[in-house]
């Protein structure tokens, strides 16, 4: 049996079978959440439309389609490189399926990418942790979505081989192209920044700088000695052992790749079809709305309201458990761990922050913490290798034990209710013809480019891709409506809820020069304002939605 074994991995060794048996394991598993006539939320129908003005030739400068937003007229496409590469799919028969095959291929190469990368540098068992991967739930329902982030977190990890390798060209240029990929783009510069960081810990640790007493003052004087100082550091030799592949020997800090991470950033901000309006663009979404977040002024989208650290446990405990492990590792075994742990570890945490702050950061933050866990607890291994007999029952060995008996719980509980969930959640999303019929009476029945009141926000991806004939008011983010008018975004709300009810039509036409409203049933108010008011005429009905054009606005 040993022998069998022993030739069975040669074999796969040899012709790189793993490889395919990841992939094709990816690709069952994202096509069986795929395999449904729904797709999970509204955005997925926007990213097809833009793909589909795309295939035909067009980069749109502007999107009037959302009148009562910024982007009307000054319109910055961050997903561009992105909508590229969904193009060959929209070209199908249908492009909302099409869409979903390339999300299933998307989201099986970032599986083959993690994969990769943890196999590159030696990390012991790395299927075990694809299968860790394929039952965090959250993290298989984001990367089922049609969104970027699935393929940035391939440039992710493509970007910490090229830095760990010195191979600056190809960091230069993938850290260009992430600017044109994905608006967390700034998520590369922080991947540089703390391998730096690492790479200076481990560098203060084995010096016996850390023997000092640490004090504020200590760290500024340190800091400014680094800065300022001509002599180079003498070259970090003492931890190459434990940070296999890392390119530490006889090299000084990685500031060259600190250089090349933000000079392909800038760069693919400047040479962008959009600049220099995606300079305000991105203060707007980096700042506005991801790190100030209107949240409590402002309906934005579910994921961007904080997860709590109560649902954040209850819900992923087994990668909680292996932050705890991978944290409890380092602690006490700090300098047996190399570069790759550290550098992990710091994303992980500052994902782990953000996380806390906006749900939807989890689709980072899950598969940051197994990376840093299958490195930290790669090391100890093999420490734990090197220790003689007599040492095995000791403290460390104890906590590790305990940690792991933690690990094998949660993962046997844990496993069968998440695959269910994702897939019970795809069952549930958006019909790919939802709102098709109403969509379609408005081009045929309206004038061209005339304005429609909408019920809700998140109303425009789907009128929008069904009916370019028409204007909307606003969509993708409520915050844009909000940051170019507060007094029309508290008027619409106010109207959408029903609490403003005398005047509607002349208020609809004079303030937002619509002439007809949709609204979906669920806005029961709003249907009664409407159809109590001799302003307003019923022209068309579904089983979700109606539609009222107003007649009378004295």
């Amino acid at each position: 049996m040993f022998k069998l074994w022993s030739a069975l991995r040669g074999i796969f060794q040899k012709f790189n079978l793993d490889y395919l048996i990841v992939f094709i394991l990816a690709l069952v598993v994202f096509s069986s959440l795929q395999g449904t006539f729904t797709l999970p939320e509204p955005d997925s129908f926007y990213h097809a439309k833009i793909a589909k003005f795309l295939s035909e030739g067009q980069v749109l400068h502007q999107l009037p389609w959302l009148q009562e937003t910024d982007l009307a007229n000054n319109f910055v496409d961050h997903h561009f490189l992105y909508h590229l590469l969904l193009v060959p799919f929209v070209m199908l028969d249908d492009p909302l399926v099409g869409v979903k095959t390339a999300t299933t291929i998307f989201g099986s190469l970032a599986v083959l990418a993690f994969y990769w990368l943890l196999k590159s540098f030696k990390v012991v068992y790395p299927f075990f942790y694809i299968i860790v991967l394929f039952v965090s739930r959250d993290w298989l329902w984001r990367a089922s979505l049609v969104k970027a982030p699935a393929l940035f977190l391939i440039f992710l990890l493509l970007a910490y081989y090229f830095l760990v390798k010195k191979r600056w060209l190809d960091l230069f240029i993938i850290s260009f192209l992430a600017v044109w990929l994905y608006g967390g783009w700034p998520m590369m510069i922080a991947l540089t920044v703390f391998y730096w960081l690492a790479c200076w810990l481990l560098s203060r640790s084995f010096a016996g700088s850390w023997r000092q007493k640490v004090t504020p003052r200590l760290c500024l004087m340190k800091l400014l000695h680094l800065v300022v100082r001509k002599k180079r550091r003498r070259p970090v030799t003492e931890i190459t052992e434990h940070s296999q592949g890392a390119g530490f020997k006889n090299q000084n800090l990685p500031w060259a790749g600190l250089a090349a991470t933000v000079g392909g950033s800038v760069a693919g901000l400047v040479i962008n079809p959009y600049f220099p309006a995606n300079l305000h663009f991105y203060w707007v979404q980096i700042v506005k709305i991801a790190i100030i977040n209107y949240q409590e002024i402002v309906r934005v989208g579910n994921e961007w309201y904080p997860y709590s650290p109560f649902n954040l446990i209850t819900i992923h405990p087994l990668i909680c458990a292996l932050l705890i492990m991978g944290l409890a590792l380092v602690v006490i075994t700090f300098k047996k761990q190399s570069v790759h742990s550290l550098t992990w570890g710091l994303l992980a945490l500052a994902l782990l922050f953000l996380t806390l702050k906006s749900r939807r950061n989890i689709e980072f933050f899950i598969p940051l913490t197994i990376i840093f866990f299958a490195f930290s607890f790669n090391c100890y291994l093999k420490q734990f290798a090197k220790e003689e007999i007599k040492k095995i029952f000791n403290f460390k060995t104890t906590c590790l034990g305990v940690l792991l008996s933690i690990f094998v719980l949660t993962f046997l509980f844990q496993a069968p209710r998440d695959i269910l969930a994702v897939k019970k959640d795809m069952l549930v999303g958006f019909p790919i013809n939802h709102y098709q019929e109403a969509a379609q009476w408005l081009r045929q029945n309206t004038p061209k480019h005339s304005v429609v009141f909408h019920s809700d926000w998140d109303d425009f991806p789907f009128l929008f891709y069904y009916n370019d004939h028409n204007y909307y008011l606003t969509g993708l983010d409520h915050t844009f409506m909000y940051e170019k008018d507060q007094e029309k975004y508290w008027l619409y709300e106010n109207i959408i809820s029903g609490k403003e009810q005398e005047d509607l039509a002349k208020k609809i036409k004079e303030n937002f020069n619509a002439d007809y409203v949709f609204v979906e049933k669920s806005f029961v108010k709003l249907e009664s304002n409407l159809s109590s008011s001799d302003s307003f005429k019923q022209v068309y009905e579904d089983k979700k939605t109606k539609i009222y054009q107003i007649i009378n606005n004295d």
